[in-house]
């Protein structure tokens, strides 16, 4: 297999968690195989939106389906996805508070001044060793 179709296969994959509900459905089905109105139960997220983020997930082999009398179940392809999801929400919180030198308005309200200022400096101390 060539690296072009690698990087594409990639891509696709990617592209397919690109999404806010695909993930909530990801990350509902990491607790196990479900029904449709399972997860609509418990995402609080429509029947035709699920059913259309379900057929993505399983065109992207991300999810499979078992048919048991007349329910459809849904569970994840590979356990290893929540992993890889919860070492991406991992990445983005780091990148997020190592790169955001000011504070969203809502976080000065809510945080500590101590909190605060301990981040500041440790974000400082940082990028005064990078340089």
């Amino acid at each position: 297999m060539s690296q072009e179709i690698l990087y594409k296969q990639i891509a696709v994959f990617f592209r397919s968690l690109a999404d806010e509900n695909r993930l909530k459905i990801l990350l509902n089905l990491s607790e196990g195989e479900k029904s449709v109105s399972e997860i609509v139960e418990q995402t609080g997220l429509s029947q035709p939106l699920i059913s259309h983020h379900l057929k993505e997930l399983k065109h992207s082999l991300i999810v499979k389906t078992e048919r048991k009398g007349s329910f459809v179940f849904y569970e994840l392809t590979e356990p290893t996805i929540v992993d890889l999801l919860k070492l991406t929400n991992q990445l983005v919180l780091e990148l997020s508070e190592k790169h955001s030198s000011i504070f969203s308005q809502e976080q000065k309200m809510t945080m500590p001044f101590p909190v605060m200022m301990k981040r500041m400096s440790k974000f400082i101390n940082q990028s005064m060793k990078e340089k």
